[in-house]
C-alpha cells in the first residue's frame, strides 16, 4: 500500500472524533489484500493496543472487525493481541463477544507467552 495513504489511515485509527475510528477500521476490509506484513503487522498491533481505551461501543466493535479481517488473509501473524485481555469486562458487549472468543486463544497464548 502506498505509504502516505497507510500514514493517512494509522492517524485516523488515532483521531479523536469517533466517526473517524469507526470509518477506518471499516476500511480494513477493502485493501487488507494491499497491505505489506509489515504494514498488517503494525496495523493489528495498533489496533489490539487501541482496543482496550476505545469508549465507544461501535468503534470497539470496527476494531475488533478489523482484526477479523486481517486474520481472514493471513495478515494476523505475528501480532500481539494480548492487549485485547485489557478490554474491561464491562465494556464487551454482545456484539463483541463473538470476537472476543475467536481471539481468546491468541490472547491466552501471547499472555503466557506460547504460541497458538
Amino acid at each position: 500500500m502506498e505509504s502516505t495513504y497507510y500514514v493517512d489511515f494509522l492517524r485516523d485509527l488515532l483521531s479523536l472524533d469517533e466517526a473517524v475510528r469507526t470509518e477506518a477500521s471499516d476500511r480494513v476490509q477493502d485493501f487488507v489484500n494491499l497491505l505489506s506484513r509489515t504494514q498488517a503487522r503494525v496495523v493489528g498491533d495498533l489496533i489490539a493496543m487501541l482496543a482496550p481505551h476505545e469508549e465507544s461501543r461501535v468503534a470497539l466493535e470496527a476494531l475488533l472487525h478489523a482484526l477479523t479481517d486481517l486474520d481472514g488473509c493471513g495478515k494476523l501473524d505475528g501480532v500481539d493481541l494480548s492487549p485485547l485481555g485489557e478490554i474491561p469486562e464491562s465494556v464487551i458487549h454482545v456484539e463483541h463477544r463473538e470476537y472476543m472468543e475467536e481471539f481468546a486463544p491468541r490472547i491466552a497464548g501471547a499472555i503466557n507467552g506460547t504460541a497458538e
